[in-house]
């Protein structure tokens, strides 16, 4: 929408390079993914971002400025401890910063084009998903575990390939996916190597077991 790219501009002439990094921040949280999203991004993701980029300083005067001032976002949820924004033009924003850092969609560099195309293709959010809902349950099914292995035959090699590409070349224009790909490997790992040292566990117990029994 035009009134969003010329308050966009706007906002970018006014507060600079803390503006940027405000923008730049939220955008990526968006993109992250949480099962319970509430909106397109919270307060307490926009922080994190913020110090991933090495940035120190409170946000939330310039979402304030965002919402009221620049209708860039507005408000889904709002309690005591958690505030939640969606993007109203979320285009329009990545074009805003495209512009404002010297580069553009058109001109971006086919490799890291390729890098994101490859990675969405992995379909990443179910997989983090599927992965999360295993991690939550106290025992998994032999249909899960199935799946499991599945994933981290199929799956998991490309996400590594990925991941050690994107952190060696485009660790700043991939922070999002960056996040997504280290989570899905954390949570495999866990279900993986903690299902194995728990039978492990179990055996020996049941080996205690027989030899005092004999």
């Amino acid at each position: 929408m035009e009134g969003e790219g010329t308050n966009l501009k706007e906002f970018l002439a006014k507060y600079g390079e803390r503006g940027y990094y405000v923008l730049k921040s939220l955008l990526d949280a968006s993109k992250t993914y949480k099962k319970a999203k509430l909106g397109d991004f919270d307060l307490r993701d926009v922080k994190d971002f913020l110090i991933k980029y090495g940035l120190d300083y409170n946000p939330v005067p310039l979402l304030a400025k965002l919402e009221k001032e620049y209708e860039i976002i507005r408000t889904t949820y709002k309690s005591g401890s958690q505030h939640w924004w969606n993007i109203i033009d979320k285009q329009s924003l990545e074009d805003a910063l495209y512009s404002y850092d010297g580069t553009s969609t058109n001109n971006e560099d086919p490799k890291l084009k390729l890098l994101k195309i490859q990675f969405y293709s992995l379909d990443p959010e179910r997989i983090l998903n599927i992965l999360e809902k295993m991690s939550k349950r106290k025992k998994i099914t032999e249909d899960e575990k199935k799946e499991l292995r599945k994933i981290a035959f199929n799956d998991l090699p490309r996400i590594v390939e990925f991941l050690t590409k994107a952190k060696s070349e485009y660790e700043d224009e991939l922070i999002s996916e960056i996040d997504i790909a280290e989570k899905i490997i954390d949570i495999a790992e866990g279900l993986i190597i903690g299902s194995n040292k728990s039978s492990v566990k179990k055996n020996v117990f049941k080996e205690i077991e027989f030899e005092n029994e004999g």
